[in-house]
């Protein structure tokens, strides 16, 4: 899990917010709520299961998004990319609101209807939801002045592991469990392990170009 944590640590870390991060958060709202409305009108009798999954398989592709914004930036050292690499706090905010929609339509039920979540649903919703508070106080740009550097990067890993190997670990269950086939897991998997062999590559290219003057 190196190039999970390390990432962030690299030199040249870029603002987490821009002149678009209202509109890319507000993109991912609209694109949240419109995939809860679908799942819930195309879904039934199971509408919030639905909703809750295709909102959180929007999240993982904003995931992947933010996971590979600064290191390509970095790898491919072009305007597009650099532009790309100046909104990955604005990715991660919006991964978070995603994420925040899918949560919201797993407790849905019983919220609304009466039903009783159970151990395993309200474990996940508590530690996730912790876990996002975590990622959202991170991301605003106040909190590396106030905790430091080395503090504002532990938070910064602890979300990215956590979620990184959350995804993994859904997507692997499917694959390997007695799930329906479903294409979305293998996929998402591969976007997962390329977004790591990214960040792995990016972590390596930086300290070569570290050790490099030492060498010569």
């Amino acid at each position: 899990m190196v190039a999970v944590d390390t990432s962030y640590a690299a030199p040249n870390e870029i603002s987490a917010q821009t002149g678009h991060t209202g509109w890319i958060v507000l993109f991912a709202f609209l694109v949240a709520a419109v995939l809860a409305a679908g799942s819930l009108v195309l879904g039934a009798p199971s509408g919030w299961r639905a909703a809750a999954e295709m909102t959180a398989r929007f999240a993982v592709l904003l995931f992947a998004a933010a996971m590979i914004a600064e290191p390509v930036g970095r790898l491919v050292p072009v305007r597009p990319m650099q532009a790309l690499a100046c909104e990955r706090g604005s990715l991660m905010l919006a991964f978070v609101l995603a994420m925040t929609a899918s949560l919201a339509c797993v407790a849905a039920p019983a919220l609304l209807g009466g039903d009783k979540l159970t151990a395993q649903a309200l474990a996940y919703c508590m530690l996730t939801g912790a876990i996002l508070v975590v990622m959202l106080f991170s991301a605003h740009p106040a909190t590396k002045r106030v905790l430091g550097g080395p503090a504002w990067r532990t938070l910064q890993r602890i979300g990215t592991s956590y979620f990184w190997l959350a995804f993994a670990l859904i997507g692997i269950d499917h694959m390997v469990g007695p799930h329906r086939p479903d294409g979305w897991y293998g996929l998402s998997l591969l976007l997962l392990t390329v977004a790591l062999l990214i960040r792995f590559t990016d972590s390596f290219v930086a300290k070569l170009r570290r050790t490099a003057p030492l060498a010569g």
